[in-house]
């Protein structure tokens, strides 16, 4: 028996602390849990007070994670997914704005090659995004740092991404689970999509400083309101934090994030 089929698909989303992006919450899990075959456990990243949270941090970044250089609330969590996850098994990340448009569980099946620990799509030149990954858990354990390291590294999440892109490590993954504004694909053709452009995000995150804008396909936003609506429709809704964290120091930068 494959014991793999019977497990849920491991899926870890890196978010804001507050409720800000609380609707995006709602439409990405329920867009990923309509479209799954298998059963799918959910862990929602967001900074947390409590010491003994692997996503712990205090106040001013003096303990716990330092996310001074962060350019997301969430930005560095992502590489401790493999220590959360006793480095067992598969998980897969990836940020809170975006919507399923395909089954999960075919990623979460795909197989490593006998070198590689991550899989991510192909970016600018030799680079990668990292915002949806593949992980697995166990060879990371040899890769990256351990937690408690990463969360006192001042440039971690670029450390660790500087590491990787000069590595073996990653194998490609096929770009439509991390489609990118819809790109020049149909929707039909987009199996997962990703609202990279902070200002065009549909939901308008409430920690955006920037000047907002429509998105570049309005087609793309408006299927981000179809899937709400449906959500809604079959009585799920926004639920925030209780209690919030509080401010939140990073570095954002108005326009398209990084991976």
């Amino acid at each position: 028996m494959n014991t793999e089929i019977q497990e849920p698909v491991r899926i870890f989303v890196g978010t804001s602390p507050n409720g800000e992006d609380a609707e995006a919450e709602m439409v990405l899990e329920y867009s990923l849990r309509k479209h799954s075959s298998r059963p799918i456990d959910i862990t929602w990243m967001r900074l947390s007070k409590d010491p003994r949270s692997i996503w712990y941090s205090g106040k001013y970044g003096r303990s716990g994670w330092r996310t001074g250089k962060w350019t997301t609330p969430f930005t560095g969590f992502r590489w401790a997914i493999p220590e959360a996850c006793n480095f067992q098994g598969k998980a897969i990340y990836m940020d809170v704005d975006m919507v399923n448009l395909h089954d999960i569980s075919e990623l979460y099946s795909l197989t490593f090659e006998e070198d590689k620990a991550i899989m991510a799509r192909p970016g600018l030149k030799s680079n990668y995004r990292f915002c949806v990954m593949l992980m697995d858990c166990e060879k990371l354990k040899t890769v990256l740092p351990p937690a408690k390291k990463l969360q006192r590294l001042k440039q971690g999440h670029r450390q660790i991404t500087d590491m990787l892109l000069n590595s073996d490590y990653i194998q490609t993954l096929d770009p439509r689970w991390n489609c990118l504004d819809g790109e020049d694909l149909a929707i039909n053709e987009i199996w997962h999509l990703h609202y990279t452009k902070m200002a065009s995000q549909p939901w308008k995150p409430a920690w955006y400083p920037g000047i907002t804008e429509e998105h570049a396909r309005p087609e793309i936003a408006d299927l981000w309101f179809q899937y709400k609506q449906e959500a809604m429709a079959h009585s799920w809704w926004p639920k925030k934090p209780d209690p919030p964290y509080g401010a939140v120091k990073i570095h954002l930068r108005k326009g398209r994030k990084k991976a």
